[in-house]
C-alpha cells in the first residue's frame, strides 16, 4: 500500500510539473509575441531619442502620431527644444500645428529666436505666420535683423522747371505684430516715394537739392505716419543719389526757336510762291505780247495788199519797202559782228 501511494505522489509530481512548464512556456510566448507585435507598431529608436532627450512621450501617443502620418521626429525635436528653451510650449499645442498643415518645429524655433532677441511672439501668431507663409523662422530673423531697400527711380520738377532724379537706401525691420494686417514692402515704397515727390515739387531751386539733398527731402519726413499701416519699421533713411534730368526751360526756348524758324521757313516759302506767280505773270504778259505783235505782223502784208489794190500803195513802193528792211537787217548783223569781234579782242588780250 505504502509502495502504491508513493507512486501516485511521484505521478502527481511529474503532472504538476509538466503543467507548470507549459504554463511558463505559453506566458513567455505570449510576451514574446506582445513586445514583437509592440515594436511593430511603435517606432522605438523616436521613443528612445524622445526618452534620452527628458521628453518623455507615452508609447500610445507615439501610435498615434504614426497613424496620423505626423513626422514624430519633428515633434520630438520641437518639444525638447520647447523645455531646454523654457517656452512652456504643451505636446498638444506641438502637434496642433502639425495637423493643422503647419511645421511645429519651425514655429517652435521661430519662438527661441524671438526670445532670445527679447520680442515678444506668443504661439497664436507665430503658428499664424507659418500656416499663412511657412516660413516663420526667416520672418523672425527679418524682424531681428535689420535689411536694406533702394526706392529707386524718383523723379519730378522742382518750381523753377528743372527735373530732379532720386534714389533712396531705407534701412526697414519686419514687425511682428502687423505681419498678418500690415501693408507689404511695395505699399512702403511708395509711400516714401510719394513723400518725396512732394518734396521735390515744393521746392523753389533745384540747387538746393543738389547742395544738401537729405535736408531738403527728408527732413519733414515722418516716419510715423509712413509706416502706420506698414508691416514694416523703418530705422534710418538717406538719398543715395541725385541727378538733374529734364530742363522745361530750355526746351521751352528750344519750343520757341523751333517754331520762329518754321514761321521763317513758311514766310520764305511763301515769298517765293509769290516770285514765282509774278514770274509766271510777267511770261504771261511777254506772250501775250509777243502774240500780239505777231498778229501785228501777219496784219502787215494783207494792209499792203489791200492798200495796193485800193492805189494807195503801189508795187514799187512795196519793192522799196523789202529793200530798205534788207538793209537795215544788213546793217544790224555787220553791227553785232563787230561787237562779237571786239568782245573776243578783250578776252585775247587779258
Amino acid at each position: 500500500m505504502r509502495e502504491k501511494k508513493g507512486e501516485d505522489m511521484t505521478n502527481l509530481s511529474l503532472l504538476l510539473f509538466g503543467t507548470t512548464e507549459i504554463v511558463l512556456v505559453s506566458v513567455f510566448g505570449a510576451i514574446i509575441l506582445a513586445l514583437t507585435i509592440y515594436a511593430c507598431f511603435v517606432p522605438l529608436k523616436s521613443w528612445f531619442i524622445a526618452l534620452f532627450s527628458g521628453v518623455y512621450i507615452p508609447s500610445w501617443k507615439m501610435i498615434s502620431f504614426k497613424n496620423k502620418k505626423l513626422d514624430i521626429d519633428k515633434i520630438i525635436d520641437a518639444l525638447s527644444i520647447s523645455k531646454k528653451s523654457k517656452l512652456g510650449i504643451s505636446l498638444q499645442d506641438i502637434v496642433n500645428i502639425f495637423i493643422s498643415g503647419g511645421d511645429g518645429l519651425e514655429v517652435i524655433r521661430a519662438m527661441k529666436l524671438a526670445t532670445d532677441a527679447k520680442i515678444y511672439l506668443d504661439l497664436q501668431l507665430a503658428s499664424a505666420i507659418e500656416l499663412s507663409s511657412h516660413r516663420v523662422v526667416e520672418i523672425v530673423n527679418e524682424s531681428i535683423n535689420s535689411q536694406l531697400i533702394e526706392v529707386a527711380d524718383i523723379k519730378a520738377f522742382t518750381q523753377d522747371k528743372i527735373e530732379i532724379i532720386a534714389s533712396a537706401n531705407v534701412s526697414i525691420k519686419l514687425n511682428l505684430s502687423k505681419y498678418l494686417s500690415g501693408l507689404g514692402l511695395d505699399d512702403l515704397k511708395s509711400n516714401i516715394k510719394a513723400w518725396i515727390l512732394e518734396n521735390i515739387a515744393k521746392t523753389n531751386d533745384h540747387k538746393i537739392i543738389l547742395k544738401e539733398p537729405n535736408q531738403a527731402l527728408l527732413s519733414n519726413l515722418d516716419l510715423r505716419v509712413i509706416t502706420k499701416n506698414s508691416m514694416f519699421n523703418v530705422i534710418d533713411i538717406n538719398i543715395s543719389s541725385i541727378s538733374l534730368g529734364r530742363d522745361l526751360n530750355a526746351e521751352k526756348e528750344m519750343q520757341a526757336v523751333e517754331k520762329e524758324k518754321i514761321y521763317a521757313q513758311i514766310e520764305a516759302e511763301r515769298r517765293r510762291n509769290a516770285e514765282e506767280i509774278k514770274e509766271l505773270q510777267m511770261r504771261t504778259k511777254t506772250e501775250e505780247m509777243k502774240s500780239s505783235v505777231l498778229q501785228a505782223e501777219a496784219e502787215v502784208p494783207m494792209a499792203i495788199s489791200q492798200a495796193i489794190k485800193e492805189g494807195r500803195f503801189s508795187v514799187m513802193d512795196y519793192y522799196k519797202l523789202m529793200n530798205l528792211q534788207a538793209d537795215t537787217a544788213l546793217r544790224r548783223s555787220i553791227i553785232n559782228e563787230s561787237k562779237n569781234k571786239s568782245t573776243q579782242d578783250d578776252g585775247d588780250d587779258y
